[in-house]
């Protein structure tokens, strides 16, 4: 009953999370102290490696650029080089997601923005409902409760007239006695039994005192059918909460085998993206070659046929070298796109996990506290039967068993801990 209300917790928390994985050659540097830009140490040259810390908001930037001449640089055709950031935002103290933001860089070739995801308001409606429902059911183990106690005071009262009624006998025939002139010990009174009292008197007390024993023991009777059918409504509760844990057990089961297959698709997707940034690298190495090539051969001026073929040579290989290059930053942006969804499932599959733990545990303590109730019933119930066989002997012995299991009492754990919020950052 309660999974409902921790699948929808969790869809909340996953509607306002994502998470970014970014490549093996990027590093990350600490947060910059007043929002300032913080550029990361080991980038150099042509090829910028960065990452910016802005409003307490950590920013990884790899940037591109083309440093070709003026004259050249019309002349091949380019795409736009566009920036990549991961944002990972801590959560605000109020609560409220936050909107989209465009911010202007320093240098001024290039915005960032920032897009957050809000949570739906339909998740929250459904996370009220089950809170309902479990308040509902609060109540009703409460009204439970406060039934069974009841029904122990009604068995206490009914025993307590029941012992007054046989005191009171027993003090009529120590009267019976003493006006006969016969004398007895106290002690003998407390060893004869009910039928032995019975026999001495005669007349109407003697059948008064029957009838009262009969109703006694009839209304027990009727508080032993009670119990015996409050003790087999919690027995088919207990069945009931054991068939769903075995349930949960199994969904979870199914949901950790599917968690690892997709973790080592995961990791096979991750082994093909290094590959990728690798001949990367070894396409933007090539192409700077051919440009410092290019160059050389420009600043000669040679009007030879020769190094005019060579020049239009390079140029070709630099172009195509450019196009793959534009190519492999396509691919490998959706390849990005694709281990952000799976990380995304395998996030989710995680909340789904420990949100049945939690289930799971909640029902293991409330069979415990049926359990114990139960014994406690059951002890009360002996307790009963004791003092009607034996009324003076076992009594204190008897009333602590009972006040040490009503004593118990079940543990409840604290509550989930709550995730870490996660955004992600694209342009």
């Amino acid at each position: 009953m309660r999974g409902g209300g921790f699948a929808a917790d969790a869809s909340c928390r996953r509607e306002e999370m994502a998470f970014c994985r970014l490549p093996t050659q990027l590093a990350l540097t600490p947060e910059a102290e007043g929002g300032q830009e913080a550029p990361c140490p080991d980038a150099a040259g042509e090829e910028e490696e960065g990452i910016f810390c802005q409003d307490s908001v950590k920013v990884l930037r790899l940037t591109l650029q083309n440093d070709l001449p003026g004259e050249r640089r019309d002349q091949v055709k380019q795409k736009p080089v566009g920036r990549a950031f991961a944002m990972v935002a801590n959560r605000s103290s109020n609560g409220h997601s936050l909107a989209s933001e465009c911010i202007k860089s320093s240098d001024g070739h290039e915005e960032i923005i920032k897009v957050y995801l809000k949570a739906r308001a339909e998740d929250k409606v459904k996370h009220e409902q089950n809170v309902s429902q479990l308040k509902s059911e609060v109540r009703y183990i409460q009204e439970a409760r406060s039934s069974m106690k009841k029904l122990r005071e009604d068995i206490s009262s009914k025993l307590e007239s029941r012992q007054g009624a046989k005191t009171n006998l027993q003090c009529a025939k120590v009267m019976f006695e003493k006006q006969n002139g016969i004398c007895k010990p106290s002690g003998y009174c407390h060893r004869n039994s009910l039928e032995d009292q019975e026999e001495d008197y005669s007349g109407e007390d003697t059948e008064k005192i029957r009838e009262t024993a009969k109703r006694l023991f009839t209304k027990l009777q009727e508080a032993e059918k009670r119990h015996q059918s409050d003790k087999t409504a919690f027995e088919m509760t207990t069945s009931q909460y054991q068939k769903e844990i075995e349930q949960t057990s199994a969904a979870l089961k199914k949901a950790e085998d599917g968690m690892r297959e997709k973790e080592v698709k995961l990791e096979e997707v991750q082994r093909l993206m290094s590959g990728m940034e690798k001949e990367h690298q070894s396409l933007l190495l090539k192409m700077k070659e051919g440009e410092a090539e290019l160059e050389k051969l420009r600043s000669l001026q040679n009007d030879q046929l020769a190094e005019q073929d060579r020049s239009a040579k390079l140029e070709k290989e630099v172009a195509t070298l450019r196009e793959k290059i534009h190519h492999l930053d396509d691919m490998l942006k959706s390849q990005q796109r694709k281990v952000r969804q799976m990380i995304e499932q395998l996030q989710n599959s995680k909340t789904v996990i420990h949100a049945k733990d939690v289930i799971i545990q909640e029902l293991k303590e409330r069979v415990a506290y049926l359990e114990a109730e139960n014994l406690e019933m059951h002890d009360r119930i002996e307790h009963l039967i004791e003092r009607q066989t034996n009324p003076g002997s076992h009594s204190t012995r008897a009333r602590s068993k009972s006040e040490s299991v009503s004593s118990k009492r079940v543990a409840k754990p604290l509550g989930p801990k709550p995730l870490p919020l996660i955004r992600v950052l694209e342009t």
